[in-house]
C-alpha cells in the first residue's frame, strides 16, 4: 500500500457514515409519510389506520444500520482477498458501502413491512 494513500478502513468508515445518514433519512421519510397518511385518514374519517409506532421505526433503523455495517465489512474482507485488492482503496470502499447501504435500506423497509421492490 502506498504511504500517501489512507487504508481501506478509513474510506469505508467515511462511506458507511454517508450510508447511515441515508438510512436515517429513509426511516424519517417513511415515518413522516405514515404520520401524514394517518392524520389525513383521521381528519377525513376514512378507513382506520394504526398510528405510527416510533419504537418500530427505531428498531427498523437499528436493523438497517447493523446490516449495512455487516455487509460492508464482509464485502471489504472478500474484496481484499481477490484481484480487487489492486484497485484504489476508495473504489473498493465505495463499492462495499453502496452494496451495504442498499442491503441495509432493504432490511429497514422489510422490517417495516414494505417490499423494497415496490419502492423501485
Amino acid at each position: 500500500m502506498d504511504a500517501a494513500q489512507p487504508p481501506r478502513s478509513w474510506w469505508a468508515i467515511a462511506f458507511v457514515t454517508v450510508t447511515v445518514v441515508g438510512l436515517v433519512a429513509l426511516a424519517w421519510a417513511v415515518l413522516m409519510m405514515h404520520a401524514l397518511t394517518y392524520g389525513m385518514t383521521e381528519v377525513l374519517g376514512m378507513a382506520q389506520l394504526d398510528p405510527p409506532d416510533t419504537d418500530r421505526y427505531g428498531f427498523a433503523l437499528a436493523v438497517g444500520v447493523a446490516v449495512d455495517a455487516a455487509v460492508t465489512a464482509t464485502l471489504l474482507w472478500q474484496l481484499a482477498r481477490t484481484a480487487a485488492r489492486q484497485w484504489p482503496a476508495w473504489v473498493t470502499a465505495l463499492l462495499a458501502a453502496v452494496v451495504g447501504g442498499a442491503t441495509g435500506a432493504s432490511a429497514l423497509l422489510l422490517v417495516l413491512g414494505i417490499n423494497p421492490l415496490d419502492v423501485l
